[in-house]
């Protein structure tokens, strides 16, 4: 066969190669754009309240307490009633005017960490996963971070204002943030006193005024919607019980 035969072929077999190729990197192409599509849309989705009660059906109802209205009578995660929401922390941060951000979503507190997860995947397989879930104070639900407890409210990001030099919470700054109320919860009344954030302020049940366990004779007046600490221990028990769960 001539050089100039053998030439005209490949010419004639290298459309249908180049057909063939652009075939093959236009379906490459498109599976790279749904996965990128996909991905894309997992992540959106991941930072949506709905991706929590999905995913993990034991969180509906953590969820469905995160939703409620604010300022308005609601339950707590476990049903009992509560006169106003926002002395839920849950339902008070959801919508806020005081921060860029208008809406904080569950990871922004509860920000995912992996080893956690697969803990209390683990322990929910196995059927060693307490339902309603055991309340954990600040420090617990910091834990899996290697933080302290008070950075669970106030870091770079949220109340910043009250952290000190020291990048820990300044009580003076904390007892200055109250300090128009007629009776200043964050005052240091008693030295030596050490209290977590979350010893007052729950997320998901009203909040309470632990002062109450011991000074309820002072007829301390209580935020809307908050309950006396003995108030607040009949209702972590009711729930607990499963009477109101």
């Amino acid at each position: 066969m001539s050089e100039d035969k053998q030439t005209s072929e490949r010419e004639l077999d290298m459309p249908e190669k180049k057909r063939k190729g652009s075939k093959k990197l236009a379906i490459v192409a498109v599976v790279v754009v749904v996965l990128v599509a996909v991905g894309a849309g997992m992540m959106v989705w991941h930072e949506s309240p709905t991706f929590c009660s999905t995913l993990c059906h034991i969180e509906g109802d953590y969820v469905d307490n995160y939703m409620q209205e604010q300022n308005a009578p609601g339950i707590d995660k476990y049903g009992n009633p509560v006169k106003n929401t926002n002395a839920m922390m849950a339902v008070l941060h959801r919508e806020n005017k005081a921060t860029a951000n208008p809406e904080i979503l569950c990871v922004e507190c509860h920000i995912p960490n992996v080893m956690e997860l697969a803990h209390d995947g683990m322990n929910y397989v196995a059927g060693n996963y307490p339902y309603p879930r055991n309340e954990r104070a600040a420090s617990d639900l910091m834990a899996w971070d290697g933080k302290a407890g008070e950075s669970f409210c106030a870091n770079e990001n949220c109340h910043v204002y009250l952290l000190g030099d020291n990048g820990q919470i300044s009580k003076s700054k904390l007892a200055e943030s109250t300090s128009t109320r007629a009776f200043n919860f964050h005052e240091q009344h008693h030295a030596g006193l050490s209290l977590e954030c979350t010893d007052c302020h729950k997320g998901h049940r009203a909040s309470t005024v632990v002062c109450t366990a011991c000074h309820e004779h002072e007829n301390i007046v209580l935020p809307d919607g908050w309950v006396t600490f003995e108030e607040s221990q009949k209702n972590l028990n009711d729930g607990y019980s499963g009477v109101n769960a």
